[in-house]
């Protein structure tokens, strides 16, 4: 268990650090940052870990990871106790480029690369080559890890008539129809449409994909729902066409997804 001030510099990266990975939890933290100056690929094992940034908030489950760039404000939140590790860059060795920070599962071989690089850890040399090497190889596996833009993403607005539907959506359930959101907001559907687009970058029938999968993981994997239950409460009209919709999202069907969590249960993990 770590204690407060190991808690507060589990996800710091100074410009005086060597690349490391750190282990942290079984614990609650709530971490609090404007930027750090360098990435770091966090990785929950057990609990759920929350994070939040200027355009919106993410949920990151067991065996999934989440990448933040450098100099980004964020906060990282662990309301039950939780447990993963911390691949800290420190200098630079991500050459990846992109807006926001990506949520995706890890697979076999993050595993197995995340376990291997626990060798380096806050003690390591500067000037390791085999340490440079792996930080390297590390970053460039990032673009394969993640390949779903906004996985587990709930947006934020500026206009507060859009946060207003995105609310309204998130109370009421992601079934809500564009009628019905236009007329909670007080705009015609085209006027609705056209924000959307400006403001979140994205059209009605994405955003409310995205609110479908996340809402239809969140069941799978905490409210152990049939897939049947799951496809019909999210809006589907058949669990065929969930299926196919959610693997194309997820990358996985709903019931390999769902099964990830029960052997992690069984496993004493979850």
């Amino acid at each position: 268990m770590l204690n407060q001030s190991e808690k507060n510099r589990t996800f710091v990266v100074t410009d005086q650090m060597t690349s490391h990975m750190v282990r942290f939890g079984p614990t609650r933290f709530d971490y609090v940052t404007e930027a750090e100056p360098g990435g770091q690929l966090v990785c929950c094992s057990s609990g759920e870990l929350e994070l939040f940034g200027h355009a919106g908030e993410w949920v990151i489950p067991p065996n999934h990871m989440v990448y933040i760039p450098h100099d980004r404000m964020f906060r990282l939140r662990a309301r039950t106790p939780s447990s993963g590790i911390v691949a800290k860059f420190c200098r630079a060795e991500v050459g990846w480029r992109h807006d926001g920070c990506w949520v995706g599962p890890v697979g076999d071989f993050a595993t197995q690369m995340l376990d291997y690089g626990m060798r380096w850890g806050a003690d390591t040399v500067p000037g390791n080559r085999s340490a440079r090497a792996y930080f390297v190889t590390l970053g460039d596996m990032l673009p394969n890890w993640f390949r779903h833009e906004r996985i587990m993403w709930t947006p934020y607005a500026n206009n507060s008539v859009i946060q207003k539907v995105i609310d309204y959506v998130r109370q009421e359930g992601p079934s809500v129809s564009l009628t019905e959101a236009a007329h909670h907001a007080g705009l015609s559907e085209r006027t609705l449409r056209r924000h959307m687009q400006t403001e979140l970058g994205q059209s009605w029938r994405e955003f409310i994909r995205e609110m479908r999968m996340n809402r239809a993981m969140e069941m799978l994997r905490k409210e152990r729902r049939s897939i049947t239950e799951t496809a019909f409460e999210v809006g589907f009209s058949s669990s065929s066409a969930f299926s196919v919709a959610f693997q194309d999202y997820v990358g996985r069907t709903p019931s390999a997804y769902a099964r990830s969590f029960d052997n992690r249960a069984a496993l004493g993990l979850h």
